[in-house]
């Protein structure tokens, strides 16, 4: 599970940045190509256009930060629960059930508050999709299974049910953005000026 859980880190680390720096090139890209707009503005022509010119080139790297956290965090969750459900599996079982009876719930908040902070958050994801231990209880019900035979049954359920199949991550949020960050000057440029 550790070896996942780097997986994920970097993964994050590597999509966060890659938006940080798209946002960036974007928009000072754009104050550049776009200055002229800005500095009719300091003499007092176009006011708005330049207004616009400013507020899209300092308001949307906020908004592709916030975007770029979300859709990271997303990405690397996502990675993690569908390339790696049989570790994600273990690993709730080895942490969150009894050793004697795998039914039976440790202290859910006392366990889940030592794991890792992106284990805490892989977990969450995890537990909101899939109720796991509701899982875990009306497989036990039937039959007492070795933690082996409640791994294997749990990952069959888990891929039977296909909690993960309709969540896959889309990039047109991405190219959405791009395209309202850019059209937002283009379009008031020939529009204003």
């Amino acid at each position: 599970m550790i070896s996942t859980l780097a997986k994920a880190s970097f993964s994050y680390i590597f999509r966060w940045i890659s938006y940080i720096i798209l946002a960036l090139s974007i928009n000072i890209g754009l104050a550049i190509i776009y200055l002229k707009n800005i500095t009719t503005m300091l003499t007092g022509e176009h006011l708005l256009l330049g207004i616009i010119t400013i507020a899209t080139v300092i308001i949307f790297p906020i908004i592709w930060l916030v975007l770029a956290k979300k859709t990271a965090l997303f990405m690397a969750l996502f990675k993690v629960v569908d390339e790696s459900i049989d570790d994600l599996v273990e690993y709730v079982v080895d942490n969150f059930l009894t050793k004697d009876n795998q039914g039976k719930i440790k202290n859910y908040d006392e366990v889940m508050a030592q794991q890792p902070k992106i284990a805490q958050k892989v977990l969450g994801y995890f537990f909101e999709k899939v109720d796991f231990f509701k899982e875990a209880e009306s497989i036990m019900a039937k039959k007492s299974y070795s933690d082996k035979e409640l791994k294997s049954k749990l990952i069959a359920n888990i891929e039977e049910k296909s909690f993960f199949e309709n969540l896959e991550p889309s990039s047109m949020n991405t190219i959405y953005m791009i395209l309202s960050n850019i059209g937002v000057v283009v379009i008031a440029s020939r529009f204003l000026s």
